[in-house]
């Protein structure tokens, strides 16, 4: 029986290993993605932005008016595209760190030894995710409110979101003779209340996407 036993925990490591390399290649890709998607919207946007500068040279402002607005609506419904998936990889990446958490309490339980060798979480709730993510705060939300959306690429791409749609905004005033003070008015408006609104939307997008996991390893005391 006890060789059994030892075969039996033997065999468990073996597996939670590669689930645990699994999982933090899954992590990688996603962060490597999402950076990779930022990036080419941003080069996207630095490119336009220039092209618009030389163009601005010879051309009368009601038509520099009206590429800006053609040119500005589509790098915002790129941005909306690259905002989702931005998303979507966070919550990904959020689900592999649960899972990369419940791994290491099953080592810990496995021996005992270990658990205070971890520097990392061994709770898959709301307070060792965010724990484990360095966030603070949301401590009586049931999951965590993924706060790093808003600090990591997708809360970068919101924002940038939300300025293009400013200079949608402004561009439009402009076509129909609001004046200046009245277009930055309403580019900053707008620029505001698009990154207000995706950022809430966003926000329960996420909580949805990883509340069907149930909690396992509950963080009952600090470590």
């Amino acid at each position: 029986m006890p060789e059994q036993s030892e075969v039996d925990k033997t065999a468990a490591l073996s597996i939670l290993t590669m689930e645990h390399n699994t999982l933090q290649m899954i992590r990688t890709a996603t962060i490597t993605d999402a950076s990779g998607r930022a990036g080419h919207l941003l080069t996207t946007i630095s490119a336009s932005m220039i092209a618009l500068g030389f163009v601005a040279q010879v051309v009368p402002l009601r038509v520099l008016l009206t590429l800006m607005l053609v040119i500005f609506t589509a790098l915002f419904l790129i941005g909306l595209a690259t905002l989702f998936r931005t998303v979507e990889l966070t919550i990904e990446d959020v689900q592999a760190g649960l899972g990369i958490n419940r791994i290491r309490a099953v080592y810990a339980e496995l021996e005992p030894s270990t658990r205070n060798v971890f520097v990392r979480q061994l709770h898959d709730d709301t307070l060792g995710v965010e724990a484990d993510g360095g966030q603070t705060g949301w401590r009586k939300a049931r999951r965590p409110r993924l706060i790093g959306t808003a600090l990591g690429v997708a809360g970068l791409v919101n924002l940038v979101n939300g300025l293009v749609a400013g200079v949608i905004a402004g561009a439009a005033a402009g076509l129909l003779n609001a004046g200046l003070a009245w277009s930055i008015v309403l580019s900053a408006v707008v620029a505001v209340a698009v990154f207000s609104g995706f950022g809430i939307a966003l926000g329960r997008i996420g909580r949805r996407g990883i509340a069907p996991i149930a909690t396992r390893y509950p963080r009952t005391h600090p470590n």
